[in-house]
């Protein structure tokens, strides 16, 4: 079993914080804060900014220091439609090869998924380690190393956004239906269906978060509260 280093689990942590909107888009990240917190020394700290400023999650500014990256409704669009079209394409691709026990691993994981969606003291953070790992399987079996690297870079960018989404009890369940009958496809082997269906449950959670839920108009108004006070937030367009 991998120990995690110092630095593993400064990134692990600054990034829990970003994806559950403990770090808003925009705010600085504190290293002097980070390090006390963790109990540990300031090199590790600026390893792991320089790790999450790769994923595209922290921008440094010169002089300034490192924040949490802002992302406009356009990038997000930009994101979530490239995101769309290669999780089409592994699910196409992992048709090809899967085995009868990658798809049981596949159902056991939607199910897993389910038990925490109906379940009323839930975990978002929990289904969506769930979520991420039933997609990564996917990738996984698929093979293909570079559409895997990309697309898990894609998917960083964006998580803190997708637990957001998932925090609204509707596009939960939307979620976890879809990943069922996703999982019923491939099971089938039925290639054009499950790739159709993939490319719609990424769109459609695209959707919800532009259309359908207050996120972002929230943090425009985070936005407009903060620019007052001097402090910056996510721009949106």
């Amino acid at each position: 079993m991998k120990v995690e280093s110092v630095v593993d689990l400064a990134t692990r942590y600054i990034e829990e914080l970003i994806i559950t909107g403990k770090l808003k888009p925009g705010e600085q990240i504190k290293e002097d804060d980070i390090a006390g917190r963790l109990d540990i020394s300031r090199p590790p700290i600026r390893e792991a900014m320089n790790s999450l400023e790769g994923e595209g999650l922290v921008v440094r500014k010169p002089r300034k220091g490192a924040f949490v990256i802002e992302m406009t409704e356009k990038d997000i669009w930009e994101v979530y439609t490239l995101k769309a079209e290669l999780y089409a394409m592994a699910t196409s691709m992992a048709i090809d090869t899967i085995t009868d026990g990658q798809i049981d691993l596949l159902k056991s994981l939607v199910e897993e998924m389910k038990n925490i969606a109906t379940t009323e003291q839930r975990s978002i953070l929990n289904y969506q380690k769930l979520h991420r790992r039933f997609h990564v399987k996917i990738m996984e079996i698929a093979g293909n190393k570079r559409l895997f690297k990309f697309a898990s870079s894609l998917h960083k960018q964006i998580r803190r956004y997708s637990f957001q989404t998932l925090s609204y009890e509707e596009h939960l369940h939307t979620s976890n239906q879809y990943h069922q009958q996703i999982t019923d496809l491939i099971a089938k082997k039925d290639k054009v269906n499950a790739r159709k269906l993939m490319k719609e449950h990424i769109l459609k959670a695209m959707e919800f978060l532009l259309n359908e839920s207050d996120i972002l108009s929230d943090l425009a108004n985070n936005k407009r509260n903060n620019n007052k006070q001097g402090g910056p937030v996510l721009i949106k367009k």
